[in-house]
């Protein structure tokens, strides 16, 4: 007879974790199953480890700098930052013991099992030569960095994410293949810490997906710490010299070749659902990841999905999210939706970019109405004493009724700052709310309040009714808005009617 359980959960990272301990703090008999070790990519080979590599290197970077605030500058070389691959390793052990994951579940009643797992029909599996049934499945497997089709790749050493890491000493020299958020991160890491650092993109600027002001600005801003960026190139060929990679980097008008200590391929990733059996199960797989509908569910419909398997949005925070919405469609069917239009990112590059919402070219492209109100760290006072003033708060919203399209912020703790937005457009509030809001001073925040501002001040130089009607609307709460909007209407109207009477 086959153990049967309530939930089994196959992935012991963020989404998986997240599932197991909801599921179980609400008294259903969890299973997970892990085939390494639990606590998954974010903590052992992403989030954490580039954190603290990050970390480090933005400290050597203002070791160089002090005497711009007046204090002796110290050049941190190459060779004085071997310590720091360390510290990166101390970090991950740090946010383990922390966290106490394994304890954690166990405290939720949550069994672990660890091992490789496949279905052997839609409500069993089979691990270790042990079969298991159970009523429903969350699959949060996660996913793996995609390795670029570069002729020789395989003839030569290179990193990925789940290897660089566990490098003992800073590269002398380091190519990445890809400009998305990883490639550009380790980027200025490395060059911050001593390496000669060179990204070859094949798109026209780095991380494409951002708002294309901000990614060419923040592009500029890493050229200028003397990371060589390449964009729209690739790498036609790469070599083993015997010591050394040879690349040669091809874009439109020539090719020429470099020589470097490493490379690191950073092109993205890719779902992890091999070894499944999935199509055992009723579960259609595409190469981009798995398809669900609304409430997370797969094809075979007690069966969910969440975190990187769905392909898109991989982010830790989002694999939470889907988790928690997938147990509370286990428990309550049909109960949540899935919403992705309110999805906040972070690129930890020093300044850091946050987004939330549309990019002014999504915008275009979906024929938005809409101005950008936006306020450089220029002019923010807490930036220019904390000598961060590089980079703005770009807001774009409804010139009539303040709707928020998007938000994109370059800018020192860009990452901190995007949450009030992310808080303002989920609730459905206007830029409005913002700009009301009161911001303590001297913080980084009142930069996004004087964006917010920058609305009204538009709004100042109009005095058509129709514009007083919009935000009078916009203003009160949803269900009272018919009302409103009756009520402005007959003022306006008893209005017109005395002063016919009066003439």
């Amino acid at each position: 007879m086959a153990e049967r359980y309530d939930l089994v959960v196959i992935g012991g990272g963020a989404a998986g974790i997240v599932s197991a301990v909801m599921a179980g703090g609400l008294h259903l008999r969890v299973l997970m199953i892990e085939k390494e070790l639990i606590g998954g990519e974010c903590l052992y080979t992403g989030c954490v480890p580039s954190k603290a590599l990050l970390h480090a290197a933005h400290l050597a970077h203002k070791m160089r700098l002090a005497h711009q605030v007046g204090l002796p500058s110290t050049d941190v070389s190459r060779q004085d930052a071997s310590g720091v691959m360390r510290w990166v390793k101390e970090s991950i052990q740090g946010v383990a013991n922390a966290n106490q994951t394994v304890r954690m579940l166990q405290d939720f009643n949550v069994e672990i099992k660890y091992g490789d797992t496949r279905f052997t029909g839609s409500h069993t599996i089979q691990l270790n030569g042990e079969e298991i049934s159970a009523s429903h499945f969350v699959l949060a497997t996660g996913s793996h960095p995609a390795v670029p089709d570069i002729p020789g790749l395989d003839t030569v050493p290179y990193l990925l994410n789940t290897s660089v890491f566990d490098l003992q000493e800073i590269p002398e020299s380091l190519l990445i293949v890809g400009g998305g958020p990883i490639g550009v991160e380790m980027a200025q890491a490395f060059a911050r810490l001593g390496s000669r650092v060179t990204i070859v993109q094949r798109n026209e600027r780095i991380v494409p997906r951002e708002d294309a002001e901000s990614a060419l600005a923040l592009q500029q801003m890493l050229t200028d710490e003397g990371i060589d960026i390449h964009p729209s190139a690739q790498i036609s060929q790469v070599r083993w010299t015997g010591d050394r990679v040879s690349a040669e980097i091809k874009n439109a008008t020539n090719t020429h070749t470099i020589e470097v200590s490493n490379v690191l391929c950073a092109v993205g990733r890719r779902p992890n659902t091999s070894g499944l059996d999935l199509d055992k199960a009723g579960v259609h797989v595409t190469d981009l990841g798995i398809p669900v509908d609304a409430q997370l569910r797969t094809s075979c419909k007690h069966i969910y999905a969440c975190g990187d398997l769905l392909g898109d949005w991989q982010y830790s925070h989002m694999a939470e999210y889907e988790a928690k919405l997938a147990v509370r469609n286990i428990l309550f069917p049909g109960a949540s939706k899935a919403k992705f239009n309110v999805v906040p990112r972070v690129l930890y590059t020093d300044p850091e970019l946050a987004s939330v919402g549309l990019t002014e070219q999504e915008a275009i492209a979906q024929n938005k109405t809409y101005r950008t109100y936006t306020k450089p760290f220029t002019q923010d006072d807490r930036a220019i004493t904390d000598h961060e003033a590089r980079g703005w708060v770009k807001v774009l919203a409804h010139p009539m009724t303040g709707h928020i399209w998007g938000v994109h912020i370059l800018g020192p703790r860009a990452g901190e700052l995007i949450q009030e937005w992310v808080f303002a457009m989920e609730k459905g509030h206007s830029i409005m709310t913002v700009a009301d809001l009161t911001h303590p001073y001297p913080t980084l925040s009142m930069a996004s309040q004087r964006a917010a501002q920058k609305w009204y001040e538009e709004m100042a130089g109009r005095r058509a009714v129709s514009t007083v009607l919009d935000v009078y609307i916009q203003r009160v709460r949803p269900y009272n808005r018919f009302i409103a909007a009756g009520a402005v209407l007959g003022a306006a109207a008893a209005a017109a009617l005395g002063q016919r009477l009066r003439r």
